[in-house]
């Protein structure tokens, strides 16, 4: 029980340390700003309705998610670390084992919560963008403006309620403020739900596409994946080296079946490379919903299965890296 607590205690600090960087609030509000403006400057359609925003929001849920995730852990253990930090840690006694774990857990908790954000802004987005629409008193392209006034105002209002609370009370702006932007545009999205396209009162009418959402679940995991590599690299490395890592591994894994794929079985040495690489193509395939596709629950089930297995190895390969590491 009392690992149990000491890992409990220090993942809800990082937590709390990763959404009280104010890069994170940033990149965060600007992922869903982003999101929400993609559709209403759209032009063309690529010939689907909703294409350009939903494959869009997933883009910026990826490479926002990627750079929150590198960021905080390499400032969360590496500053640590070069602070003598987690020496005082180390000491109390708490294991290098829990400590790192616990590093873990709490920059996952963080991307989990920045991704329902992401997912929800994803559908929401995809729901504004302009369509034809055929009913008996009307027909044409028509862009939900009431829905996209909603997402934009979102962040603008968690902004708001966070200074207010952090003049009343003193409490932490931008710890606030992140919590509030998750809040706002869950608000935004169940709201949403209260008006059709047009903005005629329709109360529990969800017009989004809900095809998104086990798309949402695997960038999900991709960046758990994305944290559990970012902790172990931060381990030897600095801020800026991992985050530099972390894009290289990105760029790699999404070549990976190009580069190293045709040629996997002709070699075991590049069958082995092949193998080790994340293959992020997994983890991205917003074109299986082209054309009304959709992407089976099975399919999710495996690629999460694909995504724990290769982080429990990467986690290994940090607990051992720590574990060897000099601390003062």
């Amino acid at each position: 029980m009392l690992k149990t607590r000491q890992f409990l205690t220090l993942a809800q600090m990082t937590a709390v340390e990763a959404i009280r960087q104010p890069i994170c609030l940033l990149l965060a509000i600007s992922g869903i700003i982003l999101t929400g403006i993609t559709p209403l400057v759209v032009i063309y359609k690529f010939g689907e309705d909703g294409k350009l925003a939903r494959d869009s929001g997933l883009a910026f849920h990826l490479i926002f998610g990627l750079i929150i995730a590198a960021y905080s852990a390499s400032t969360s253990l590496a500053k640590e670390l070069r602070t003598g930090t987690a020496s005082s840690i180390l000491s109390k006694p708490v294991s290098r084992n829990t400590l790192f774990l616990a590093k873990f857990t709490g920059i996952t908790s963080v991307i989990i919560l920045f991704s329902i954000t992401a997912i929800a802004a994803t559908m929401l987005s995809e729901r504004i963008d302009q369509k034809f629409i055929f009913t008996n008193t009307m027909s044409g392209y028509f862009t939900d403006w009431h829905t996209g006034i909603l997402l934009l105002a979102a962040p603008f209002v968690a902004l708001l309620l966070a200074g207010i609370i952090n003049y009343i009370t003193r409490r932490p702006f931008e710890s606030f403020a992140f919590m509030l932007l998750v809040t706002c545009v869950l608000g935004a999205f169940v709201i949403s739900g209260f008006f059709d396209r047009i903005g005629h009162l329709a109360p529990l009418d969800y017009q989004v596409d809900w095809r998104l959402l086990p798309a949402g679940l695997l960038i999900t995991a991709a960046l758990i994946v994305i944290t559990a590599i970012a902790t172990t690299i931060s381990t030897r490395f600095n801020t800026v080296l991992t985050i530099t890592s972390c894009m290289a591994i990105l760029m790699i894994g999404l070549v990976a079946d190009y580069v190293l794929g045709h040629n996997a079985n002709s070699s075991y040495l590049t069958s082995g490379i092949y193998k080790l690489i994340p293959n992020w193509q997994n983890f991205w395939v917003s074109d299986a919903l082209t054309g009304g596709g959709h992407i089976p629950w099975n399919y999710v089930a495996t690629t999460f299965i694909y995504a724990a297995t290769y982080t429990a190895g990467v986690l290994c390969l940090g607990i051992l890296s720590f574990k060897h590491k000099e601390v003062t």
